[in-house]
């Protein structure tokens, strides 16, 4: 895609479809591996699209597939341009059926999304008071944190770039759609925070430091809108908020350096919980912000969760520093072996 070519806007939005797409195909080899195994299974680090192993999650999948962690939030901006720009509970309801009745579902469905859709699957009608609030008493009680999982902070890349120069409607909206699927505070919270991440990125000036100031602004606000709403959970865990801030004092610690990774593993984490999995991926894009596909590459390897924070890393600099960070040959490979159109998504999604 020639960049000069289209709008900015249009250019924006196929530059975060591209980075996040990559970064979720890139880690599918890698996704639920620590850092040892996937040297030991690859035989170093991975830095290019490799076919996944038959004992990872994406076994059986073909080299440049994505899975979950950029189909999830790709079938609910599909979703939101068939509804001409509408983004509520209807729209955000329906895109979680198809996707799950899609390819997806059965082999990568997360424990909530899972049971979300085999819910709404189950009802004669998509009403959204009879789930809101209540998620958590129909599923795992007994482990409030397992809940607040990654998959909201992935599918806040969609409301992300919708809207974006309203900040204040971008939370709204991000709190939403998180509340079909993540009905809990820690999950608005970083789900907000990867939105406004993604929405500032967008933005003519802004920088590195910008996006971090306003993933914190919507972990913060994200959490305050939670706080005030009845029907969503209080569950027990850590502050988003507080971890971004943790995670930027590491990678400014660590700034250009192979050790930022292994320090924001260790002190932050890395697992499906969406307090490790926001804080990382943002600490990941502040301590490369000299070479972000460096950054990509980091999220790959990192361990666990490998694809969600990749997809949230790579939204986030496709956002920032357009899709010519990428090479060409990537951008073909996960156009071709996901039948996505990109550009053709982006020109919709462009003339909301």
């Amino acid at each position: 895609m020639n960049d000069k070519a289209f709008s900015n806007r249009e250019y924006k939005i196929y530059s975060t479809l591209c980075g996040a797409s990559i970064g979720d195909a890139l880690a599918s080899s890698t996704d639920g591996k620590s850092r040892s195994e996937i040297m030991k299974i690859y035989g170093g680090l991975v830095q290019n699209f490799i076919k996944p192993n038959n004992d990872t999650a994406a076994r059986g999948r073909a080299l440049g597939q994505v899975t979950d962690a950029f189909s999830i939030p790709f079938y609910l901006l599909k979703e939101i341009v068939e509804s001409k720009g509408v983004i509520n509970n209807d729209v955000a309801v329906n895109a979680l059926i198809k996707w799950g009745k899609s390819e997806y579902f059965e082999q990568f469905a997360g424990m909530t999304t899972r049971k979300v859709i085999n819910l709404l699957n189950m009802r004669d009608n998509t009403d959204f008071w009879s789930t809101s609030g209540h998620l958590g008493n129909k599923l795992f009680k007994g482990h409030f944190y397992a809940l607040s999982s990654n998959g909201a902070a992935c599918k806040a890349i969609a409301t992300g770039m919708i809207n974006n120069e309203q900040i204040e409607d971008v939370i709204l909206n991000t709190k939403t759609i998180t509340m079909t699927s993540h009905d809990d505070r820690l999950s608005i919270s970083g789900a907000c925070a990867v939105a406004t991440a993604i929405a500032e990125a967008f933005q003519e000036k802004s920088t590195v430091f910008s996006v971090v100031q306003k993933s914190l602004y919507g972990a913060q606000k994200g959490y305050q809108l939670a706080s005030d709403d009845d029907m969503v959970n209080d569950y027990p865990g850590p502050s988003i908020y507080k971890r971004i801030k943790i995670a930027q004092q590491i990678a400014l610690k660590n700034y250009n350096s192979d050790v930022a990774v292994d320090e924001l593993r260790d002190i932050i984490g890395c697992g499906p919980e969406i307090a490790e999995t926001v804080p990382t991926a943002i600490g990941l894009v502040i301590a490369r912000q000299n070479n972000p596909i460096q950054a990509i590459f980091d999220a790959v390897n990192v361990g666990d969760e490998t694809c969600a924070i990749s997809t949230i890393v790579g939204a986030i600099i496709g956002a920032m520093y357009g899709a010519t960070i990428f090479s060409e040959e990537w951008i073909d490979i996960v156009e071709k072996q996901n039948d996505f159109r990109l550009e053709r998504l982006s020109k919709s999604l462009s003339n909301i």
